[in-house]
């Protein structure tokens, strides 16, 4: 599972579990704005949402890490990230073919340069234009 999907679905699991602030790196100690920390991966997570169309406007986060607008209660079901997550295996194996391919395929490619080829340019290319 790629590293971003992992964080992602870690703080989804801590949000379920009320656990938010154990995102925080512990070597903060105290020193940190809890209220601050909050508003901003709540905002987070509101940002993650799968659905475009269901995640805030930019001006809804400025608006929101200022704390001039409420932050809605978080919309997105952890379970509708399902999809993504079953998925991530799936593109990473697909990516694991296309390296593979690719690499046979330059192989193929270094062997057929040095190899010897008995097809000319006259072969491939008529010599009059008028002999099509």
């Amino acid at each position: 599972m790629s590293s971003s999907f992992s964080y992602l679905f870690q703080a989804l699991v801590l949000r379920q579990q009320g656990c938010l602030m154990d995102l925080v790196d512990p070597k903060l100690g105290s020193n940190f704005n809890k209220e601050e920390t909050m508003r901003m991966t709540k905002v987070a997570l509101l940002c993650t949402n799968p659905s475009p169309a269901l995640r805030p406007t930019m001006s809804a986060v400025v608006s929101m890490l200022e704390g001039k607008l409420g932050i809605e209660e978080l919309v997105n079901d952890p379970r509708i990230y399902g999809d993504d997550f079953r998925f991530v295996a799936l593109r990473d194996k697909y990516d694991e073919l296309q390296r593979q391919t690719s690499t046979e395929a330059e192989t193929l490619i270094d062997h057929t340069v040095t190899g010897s080829s008995s097809t000319s340019a006259q072969d491939l290319y008529p010599r009059d234009l008028y002999s099509l």
